[in-house]
Order: structure tokens, then C-alpha cells, then sequence
């Protein structure tokens, strides 16, 4: 339909017209498409000609003397010349005011055909005021209803009566209501309209951007060198990245489930059963924890892979998928292998300096010494035997050496807790570093106190290196309940707090650790194995420039 109150600039210039040939060297022009705007002007223009044309075929049958009347015939013949006025008017290139002269030369000519005074044509009216409704303003709307109201009064002066003023007032509040109504309707539908299509384009926008970051987030997920694969819960494959199909060697559109890589047991082991393949496990939706496999990849190397499922959180049942994970770990695995070796060919070099420091000490310990010298001398001793123990250890067997207890007593931990002071109270008065010690006559425990002494000679060894000299270490204990609780805290320099978390982790260090002494990074980690493997707990909470304070829980033995 039109759309009279929009500026016309959209069909301003008519669209160029296409051509085709129809023989060499001929060339004919095809017609220029008609715009919407000239077929809604042309429809509601035909409407009103084609209904006209009706009643004129209709009066020539049941009461042909009507077409004598001259003022019903040049109405007749001012809607057939409107009609074709407006099938051959250039309407792309005319205004909408131009377009407006349309429905109010119809409203003249209906006006012609009731010129007689019946007013039975009346309804014809209809046609150019819903025209105006639909598409112009209430003030034209106004008007229009306005000039038709002007002449329906004319003729209720020039023929008196109460049927002629019933019927204009009748037609009046009809043609009012229709185009009030029409008016509203379509200010309505034009908002309406308005709505649809800013929703539309933030619709738009935001499949746009979901769209991005879906394109951004595979493409990140093809970063990464971890194999992943999303699969629904009937096992239909939703998402796979690069990695896996590197390390599966599949093509791009090859299925997971038909990879010529195949997961073995071990290196030259047997194949795992179909059934019990990572994929073929996830794909019956089953979750699992990391498992290690081994795997021929292309390129025909052995290589160690781990692989896990998880479910994938989701809001409802067509979400749900399980998210499988595939990790080539043969460089760590290699790393680890490497790192033993190198334990081992250490803990084999050392032992046998230890071993002449031990000789050593046990000749000094032969000799007459004052008890200063032999309390050193046995502290010495002590130490290198508890070392030498630890290096026999290592070369048996790996890092679980370090952790598990070998057997297990009741045992008073406060003795251990002695002990392990005693070994560090020469250090600690070289560096004028005070020592309290706060423990209760008895803590009993069940563990292996050979590896519990490793546990507190670490923490009271890192207690005194890193506290300045004239510095404070205390050690307290306590026993609550079912649990014996060890603290020990010193004025040293502290941890930083984004560093905390990482203390336990391998051959990590914090800055200020590796600025004010040596170390491997090690000891804090095979402490909490330690206290850990006898069901206890080591937990670290410190302050970077004011200390540090370990607490050690071990679970009470029974009285």
C-alpha cells in the first residue's frame, strides 16, 4: 500500500531497465520494474474504478434513467479520467503531495454522483477516505472529512427534510468512524511495524555476535595443543578441534569413531577394546577421570596420551553433552623419567661424601671432647645418618619414597618435635635467632616418626634460613579433640600472596626465597605429602616482610 507521509526519495529515480539479446547483434530493452509505491496507488485507485464500473453496469439494467442525470454521468467520466491519469502518471517521481490530489478528486467525483440528493452512492465515499486514513495524517484526514461533511450540509440545504438530515448525519459519523478507526489502526500498525524492525536488527546484531564468538571461541579452542571433543548424549559428534585430529591423524571430515590411531595399554602393549576406547566411552555419555593410554601417531612414534570425560553443565536435556579431553603427555612423561634419573644419580653421588662426613664424625665421637663439641659431633652424626637413610631410599624407589610412611607407631610427637630443634638450634645461634617453644608434656600420635622428623626438619630448617638474623622461630602445640595441632611461625620475609598456592608445587620457589638463600623447591612438597599420606594436613599462611606460620594437623592417637 502507499505510504503517502514517507518522502518518495526511495523511487525517486526509476530502477534502469534490464536487456537481452534475442539475436546477434540486437539488443531490446525489457520493462523497468513498477515500484511498490505505484502499485499500491494504482490498487487503491482500480478499486474504487472497478466498484464505480459495477454500480454503472447495474444501473443500465434495473434503472437506466439514472444515467441521464448529468451531474451522475460527469462523476462517471471524472473517476474514468482519474483512473487513467493515475495508471499513466510517472508516480516514482512525483511527491506525496502530488499523490494526495488522487483521493480528493475522488471525493469531488463521489460528491457529483450525489449531487441529485439520495445520497445511495454515498458509500463510494469509503474508498478515498480509508485511502487518506491509511496513509496520511490526522489533518488531511481532517480535511477530507471535513469537505465531505461541507458538501453533504449543501445538499441537506438544497433538499430540506428529516430523512435528508438523518442520512447526512448518519453518513458523517460512519465515514468519521471508518476513517478515525482506519487512523488509529494504522498508526498502530506502523509502530508496531517500527518495533518489528528495530527488534529485528538487534535480533540481528546479537546472532552476529554470537556468531563472532562462536567463530572466536573455535578458533581458540584449535589454539590449544589439548585434544577436545563435545559429543551429544546419543553419542553424535558436536564439536572437535584441531589437536585431535593432529594427534589422531584424522582428515577433516573423517569420524573420530573410525581413527586408524588406536589406544594400547602400554608401549608394544595390546589394543584396548573397542568398547573401552575414550571415544567410544564418552560417546555412551560415561564420565571418567584421566586415564593414561598409548597411542602410534602418525608419523609412527609411540606417544603417551591421558584422556577424561565430563559431563557439561547445561539448562535442559538438548543441551546436555559430554566433553572428552585429550592431552599428549609423553614430553612430561619423558621429563619425570629424566628427573628420577637425575635423583638417583645424585642421591648416588652424594652418599658417598655423606658417607666419609659420617666416618668422620663417628672418629671425632672416639676421641675425648668437651660436651659442647661431642652434643655437635652427635648432631652431626645424627643428621647424616637420617641422610644417608633417605638417599638409600631414593635409589630404590621414586618421589612416593619421600612420602609414605614405611610403618607405622605410637609415638610422641613432641620427641620428634626435640629433635628436629635440636638439629637446627646451631644455625639458628649462629644467626642470633631465638627459639620459643611452647609444647604440651604429651602428643601422642600414630605415624612413622623417621618421616614426620623429615617433615619438621623442613619446616624448621626454611624457619631459620629465611628469618633475619636476631630474628624470632616458636614452635607450639596443642592437643584439641581428636587432632594434635603444630605451629610453627617465624619473623622472616614472607611469602607474597599470589605465590602461597604455588610453595607445594615442584622445584617452585617465590622471588624472595630464591633472592635470600638456596634451595630445590622440593622440601615444602614432600612435607604435605608426608602429613598427608598420615591423614593429616600442612597448610601455610604468611605475610610478605612479616613471617610465615605452618600448621600441621595430625589425626590423635587413640588413649
Amino acid at each position: 500500500m502507499l505510504t503517502g507521509g514517507r518522502p518518495p526519495s526511495a523511487d525517486a529515480a526509476p530502477a534502469p531497465a534490464a536487456t537481452w539479446s534475442t539475436a546477434p547483434g540486437t539488443r531490446v530493452l525489457a520493462p523497468a520494474p513498477i515500484s511498490s509505491r505505484t502499485r499500491s496507488i494504482w490498487l487503491s485507485q482500480l478499486v474504487l474504478g472497478a466498484t464505480v464500473l459495477a454500480v454503472v453496469i447495474l444501473l443500465l439494467f434495473i434503472q437506466p434513467a439514472q444515467l441521464a442525470s448529468w451531474t451522475f454521468t460527469g462523476g462517471i467520466l471524472l473517476l474514468v479520467v482519474i483512473t487513467a491519469a493515475t495508471l499513466i502518471a510517472p508516480w516514482a517521481r512525483l511527491s506525496a503531495a502530488a499523490v494526495l490530489i488522487v483521493p480528493f478528486a475522488d471525493l469531488f467525483a463521489v460528491g457529483l454522483l450525489n449531487l441529485d440528493g439520495d445520497l445511495r452512492f454515498a458509500f463510494l465515499w469509503t474508498f478515498p477516505i480509508v485511502w487518506i486514513a491509511l496513509h496520511y495524517g490526522a489533518r488531511t484526514l481532517a480535511v477530507a472529512l471535513g469537505s465531505v461533511g461541507l458538501f453533504l450540509l449543501i445538499v441537506a440545504s438544497l433538499t430540506p427534510g428529516t430523512d435528508s438530515t438523518i442520512r447526512v448525519v448518519l453518513i458523517i459519523i460512519v465515514l468519521s468512524f471508518i476513517g478515525i478507526t482506519l487512523y488509529v489502526g494504522s498508526r498502530r500498525t506502523r509502530a508496531f511495524k517500527r518495533l518489528l524492525r528495530q527488534q529485528a536488527r538487534r535480533l540481528r546484531a546479537t546472532l552476529d555476535r554470537a556468531t563472532a564468538q562462536e567463530r572466536r571461541i573455535a578458533e581458540m579452542i584449535d589454539g590449544i595443543d589439548l585434544g577436545i571433543v563435545r559429543l551429544a548424549p546419543g553419542g553424535e559428534l558436536l564439536a572437535l578441534n584441531a589437536a585431535y585430529r593432529r594427534l589422531y591423524g584424522l582428515a577433516e571430515q573423517e569420524n573420530p569413531a573410525e581413527a586408524r590411531v588406536i589406544e594400547h595399554v602400554g608401549v608394544d602393549g595390546p589394543e584396548v577394546p573397542v568398547g573401552d576406547r575414550p571415544f567410544a566411552r564418552a560417546a555412551r555419555g560415561e564420565a571418567f577421570e584421566p586415564q593414561t593410554y598409548w597411542i602410534v601417531d602418525p608419523e609412527g612414534t609411540w606417544r603417551a596420551v591421558t584422556a577424561s570425560a565430563s559431563p557439561l553443565a547445561s539448562r535442559s536435556e538438548d543441551e546436555a553433552s559430554t566433553l572428552l579431553v585429550v592431552r599428549d603427555v609423553t614430553a612430561l612423561l619423558h621429563a619425570e623419567r629424566a628427573r628420577d634419573q637425575v635423583v638417583a644419580m645424585a642421591s648416588h653421588e652424594i652418599r658417598n661424601p655423606l658417607t666419609v662426613i659420617l666416618g668422620r664424625a663417628e672418629l671425632a665421637l672416639e676421641r675425648e671432647l668437651d660436651p659442647g663439641t661431642r652434643d655437635d659431633f652427635a648432631v652431626i652424626e645424627a643428621s647424616a645418618e637420617r641422610m644417608l637413610t633417605m638417599l638409600e631410599q631414593t635409589l630404590l624407589d621414586s618421589r612416593a619414597s619421600f612420602t609414605a610412611p614405611r610403618g607405622t607407631d605410637e609415638i610422641d610427637l613432641r620427641t620428634v618435635l626435640e629433635a628436629s630443634l635440636a638439629g637446627v638450634k646451631a644455625n639458628a645461634r649462629s644467626r642470633n635467632i631465638t627459639l620459643l617453644t611452647e609444647l604440651p608434656p604429651l602428643l601422642p600420635v600414630r605415624a612413622d616418626a623417621f618421616r614426620l622428623r623429615q617433615v619438621f626438619d623442613n619446616l624448621l630448617t626454611n624457619a631459620v634460613k629465611y628469618t633475619p638474623r636476631q630474628g624470632t622461630v616458636s614452635v607450639r602445640g596443642a592437643v584439641e579433640g581428636g587432632v594434635i595441632r603444630i605451629e610453627i611461625s617465624d619473623s622472616g620475609i614472607g611469602i607474597a600472596g599470589d605465590e602461597i598456592d604455588r610453595v607445594f608445587e615442584p622445584y617452585f620457589r617465590s622471588a624472595g626465597a630464591g633472592r635470600t638463600a638456596p634451595g630445590t623447591g622440593l622440601g615444602l612438597g614432600i612435607a604435605r605429602d608426608i602429613v598427608e599420606a598420615h591423614g593429616g594436613e600442612l597448610t601455610l599462611a604468611s605475610e610478605l616482610g612479616a613471617g610465615t606460620t605452618a600448621r600441621v594437623t595430625l589425626p590423635r592417637a587413640a588413649a
